[in-house]
């Protein structure tokens, strides 16, 4: 459990307010102080604050869903885009003419040679914060030139992954930090990470070192 109700997770916020309204309810009698108005005033406050956590959680999962459409979208819109540049520049069109379509001519949508270097916070029960960093930038939060951002694949229980093969998808990250929500039947197991990029053409880059952190109960 967190320290303080300032430091604790949205969840472990709504038990303590579930497990204060209980004693209160039970036993009346050990709180004197507290007044049935008190009492109603924090049940409401606790309804209120699941119900937009929940409408939080559902209006989160839309959101990367919606950014997962948009960036497909994307990269079927640039690779159309680059296809009709290459067509024209190869049949012979005037550079003039290929200058006026607007489209730039440097290749972005190449791998990238650099690797992805992630990093976990486990100060929060329940919750690990993956935060990651281009290995060719460090002092910048900055996907490289041609990325829509990178990978994130998790692996719960060691022994470590050999591979992606051992681990299972979790995200593509567009901005850095992610964070994942685990169950109270996985604390204290470690969690393994792969991260790679994805760039705009559908390639994706190489791994970069598995970072692992224990999830905290």
């Amino acid at each position: 459990m967190a320290d303080s109700l300032q430091n604790s997770s949205d969840s472990d916020l709504l038990r303590i307010i579930d497990q204060l309204s209980t004693a209160l309810a039970s036993n009346p009698a050990n709180y004197p102080s507290i007044t049935a108005a008190m009492m109603s005033d924090l049940d409401a406050a606790r309804d209120s604050f699941a119900d937009k956590l929940t409408a939080h959680v559902a209006a989160q999962a839309q959101a990367k869903s919606k950014m997962a459409d948009k960036e497909d979208a994307r990269v079927r819109a640039e690779a159309l885009a680059r296809s009709i540049r290459k067509l024209c520049k190869a049949s012979g069109v005037a550079d003039a003419h290929i200058v006026a379509l607007g489209i730039p001519s440097s290749p972005d949508g190449a791998p990238a040679a650099t690797v992805p270097l992630g990093s976990v916070d486990t100060s929060q029960r329940l919750r690990h914060t993956i935060a990651w960093k281009d290995a060719a930038s460090l002092d910048k939060k900055t996907k490289p030139r041609g990325s829509m951002g990178a990978e994130i694949w998790v692996k719960l229980g060691d022994p470590a992954p050999a591979s992606e093969k051992d681990c299972t998808f979790l995200t593509l990250d567009a901005a850095t930090p992610f964070v994942a929500e685990y169950k109270g039947e996985d604390a204290g197991k470690m969690a393994h990470y792969m991260l790679r990029w994805r760039m705009r053409d559908g390639s994706v880059g190489g791994w970069g070192e598995t970072v692992s952190a224990t999830i905290t109960g």
